[in-house]
């Protein structure tokens, strides 16, 4: 009897530990094992052979009411394993989804409790070769071999947090995505270097979903890096609904064809005016610039500078000047012009063949604005009101997102604006860069995703009145309901606001452009000092998108006692100011800078807007010299910048053996090159030199009869094709 119960005991034992208790979930692209008792699972990308985790298996998550035992339940179907706790009936649910290339991860619970998952999953070491790419503006590549430890939170669609529903994995030649749908997901990334392993630096993320977020999904991708992720996350947003090419939002609205190639010249304040805290009391009134003078910058842009695109953006227009008394914008401010002189500054401005556009903030209330009313802010838990920043019109306090839309509807918002002044523009501020909201005000209650859902519908309705819809910094949901981000590329000469890349390890890479480059016109935001520019200007290059000048001085700035310059600093951060022997010597410096990067930056994205960045490539083993390349085939630009502190040789077609200085790059696609080098064709440039060279013709480069030349500095000799042309400023040339 005692031997009876002894191997009954063993049997019972050996059921548990058994494969038998192995889940297994298939397909051609991966496979996932499941233990159905304690739900620890693995991944296998069955392409590459690499496993998520490395070793063992990860538990199902993190959160009180997941722990004890689970019980397989719905086991008839194949693609499915749900997991039932025995203790208090959640459950934990695997499925293969995407025709079989994805694995979902999703909770059932129903007190909309937060858990934290993936953190034993997704785990990279430096002995792997470990990368996470964290769509921020532009975008991180974050080394797990950097030597830094960090803890950071990149919340779903927070300032300066996952600005794309997604994270991107790297380790040892195989690449995997995360993706998510609700806003209440949190991804954390955490760096520890532990001295009792066989690695030096470990990266994990752990994802914490709370509120009304209940699942993640992992797409394992096969042998691949970070152009492999950019590949597959652009399948999938084509399939969300998310990439909205600039071809379908040209056919939606004409004017977005002039942004194609289009700089960014901002006026902030046209008035300024600064009230106290409480916006009792006025501090000062400056206006900066009348709406004259506005046009007449405008008209200076494209008549004297030869700037052909531009979109122009007026802000301070409203009646209490910028940042003042929002949300009651009209009539525009006397101090300017008012109404009639506004009016007419938008019809010289589109005369031009610029796109007009006016600054607007429907999310900022003043105390001080003929509509103040509690009633449209959002409040806190206990009823209080929520404060928003300190600004020129005082304490701000945060209009809860319906209400935005309900103030933006009323006919002396955008409808009066609209009949008054027809911009075939108009930028809302702040709308998509600050996080999703929350508001427990009973009478317009808002949670994360119901708060993106109401920006949505303001975006949709801006562009119904205006055409063209733009906002600050940018968010991919954003997508498909807006024309412009302004924000997105860059903030005041850096890469970031607050983020310091730095700091956690990573460099900054134009992650969004291989994504999204061909859906959106994208600029930075803020004004920055043009002679400590270099790299930002580089940045741009190697993103292909145009500039934004916001630093404008004020009135006519071009007529003033600074109104010329003959300095040209030999410095490596300043390099772009240049003007010796140029098309700008002897103008205005910001004319300078402007005229120089825009010849190099608006054409770049005149040629590369309808594709993506399909090809980013390391070509020093530091990452310093980086190399994108735009569409593919023979209509590919092939773009190198040169990001070190020392000179960068390279190769290319055009200029042969190139030597690119610090911030130095060179362009070449079929119809546009340009490069800022040290020797460039056979030519050398002792310090340096600019040019940009443009088929004219309908031929390539290479064989057309009539090519533009643009040189901005440096010595005036350019070779091309054997022969030697000097460029005082600008020339057509005309090669045999």
């Amino acid at each position: 009897m005692r031997k009876l119960i002894l191997i009954c005991l063993l049997i019972l034992l050996t059921s548990t530990i058994s494969p038998a208790d192995i889940v297994t979930l298939e397909s051609r692209w991966l496979k996932a094992e499941i233990n159905d008792v304690t739900g620890r699972w693995s991944l296998l990308d069955k392409r590459s052979g690499t496993r998520w985790p490395s070793d063992g298996t990860a538990g199902p998550g993190s959160a009180e009411w997941l722990e004890g035992d689970f019980e397989r339940t719905d086991i008839t179907s194949k693609n499915t394993v749900h997991l039932h706790n025995r203790k208090n009936g959640t459950a934990v649910v695997f499925a293969l989804v995407d025709e079989g290339k994805t694995l979902d991860l999703n909770y059932e619970e129903k007190a909309s409790r937060s858990i934290r998952v993936l953190e034993e999953a997704l785990v990279i070491t430096d002995v792997e070769d470990g990368y996470v790419i964290v769509p921020c503006r532009e975008g991180l590549l974050i080394s797990a071999n950097s030597g830094k430890t960090f803890k950071r939170v990149f919340g779903t669609s927070d300032y300066e947090g996952c600005h794309m529903n997604m994270l991107g994995f790297i380790k040892s030649g195989s690449a995997l995505i995360a993706t998510w749908d609700d806003a209440y997901v949190f991804p954390e990334l955490h760096s520890t270097k532990p001295t009792d392993k066989p690695y030096n630096q470990r990266l994990t993320a752990t994802f914490e979903l709370r509120r009304s977020a209940k699942s993640v999904r992992l797409t394992p991708l096969g042998k691949g890096n970070w152009n492999t992720i950019a590949a597959g996350y652009r399948r999938y947003a084509e399939k969300q609904g998310l990439a909205i090419t600039l071809r379908e939002k040209i056919r939606r609205d004409k004017h977005v064809e002039l942004m194609i190639g289009a700089s960014n010249a901002k006026l902030w304040t046209c008035l300024a005016r600064r009230m106290n805290e409480e916006s009792t009391k006025e501090e000062s009134v400056k206006v900066r610039w009348a709406f004259d003078e506005a046009a007449k910058i405008a008209e200076h842009l494209r008549n004297d500078l030869d700037i052909e695109r531009c979109l122009f953006m007026v802000g301070g227009w409203t009646e209490g000047g910028y940042d003042c008394r929002h949300p009651d914008n009209l009539p525009a401010n006397p101090e300017c012009g008012g109404n009639e002189a506004l009016s007419d500054a938008i019809k010289r401005i589109q005369a031009l063949g610029y796109v007009g556009c006016l600054h607007d903030n429907v999310q900022d209330m003043y105390r001080d604005a003929k509509s103040w009313d509690p009633a449209f802010i959002e409040k806190h838990r206990d009823g209080s009101l929520i404060t928003g920043g300190r600004w020129l019109g005082g304490r701000a306090y945060m209009v809860c997102a319906p209400k935005q839309l309900e103030l933006a509807k009323r006919p002396q918002n955008l409808p009066a604006i609209h009949k008054l002044f027809s911009p075939w523009s108009y930028f809302i501020d702040t709308t998509y860069a600050v996080g999703p909201r929350e508001c427990f005000d009973p009478n317009h209650p808002v949670e994360r995703n119901s708060d993106i859902a109401w920006k949505i519908r303001l975006s949709d309705y801006g562009r119904e009145v205006f055409g063209i819809f733009g906002s600050e910094c940018g968010r991919e949901w954003a997508l498909p309901h807006s024309d412009f981000f302004e924000g997105l590329v860059g903030v005041s000469g850096k890469y970031y606001h607050n983020l310091k890349p730095e700091e956690i390890g990573a460099t900054v890479i134009p992650f969004f452009e291989m994504v999204y480059h061909d859906c959106q016109i994208c600029y930075g935001k803020y004004g920055y000092q043009a002679q400590k520019a270099a790299e930002y200007v580089a940045h741009h290059v190697l993103c292909a998108r145009p500039l934004h000048y916001h630093s404008f001085s004020d009135h006519l700035y071009w007529q003033s006692d600074q109104s010329k310059t003959n300095e040209n600093s030999k410095s490596d951060i300043s390099c772009y100011t240049r003007s010796d022997n140029g098309w700008a010597e002897n103008m205005h410096p910001m004319d300078v800078f402007l005229k120089n990067t825009h010849e190099v930056l608006g054409p770049l994205h005149s040629v590369t807007a309808h594709d993506v960045l399909k090809q980013l490539e390391f070509l020093s083993k530091d990452q310093t010299l980086r190399q994108a390349t735009y569409g593919q085939g023979k209509n590919a630009t092939r773009i190198i910048v040169n990001f070190s502190a020392a000179e960068a040789r390279v190769t290319s077609e055009l200029g042969a053996d190139v030597v690119l200085p610090r911030w130095g790059f060179v362009i070449e696609g079929p119809r546009f090159a340009a490069f800022y080098a040290l020797r460039w064709n056979k030519e050398e440039y002792g310090n340096g030199a600019l040019f940009t060279l443009q088929a004219k013709d309908d031929k390539d480069l290479k064989n057309s009869r009539s090519i533009r030349v643009f040189h901005a500095f440096g010595p005036e000799n350019l070779r091309w094709k054997d022969n030697i042309y000097k460029i005082k400023r600008e020339q057509v040339i005309q090669p045999q």
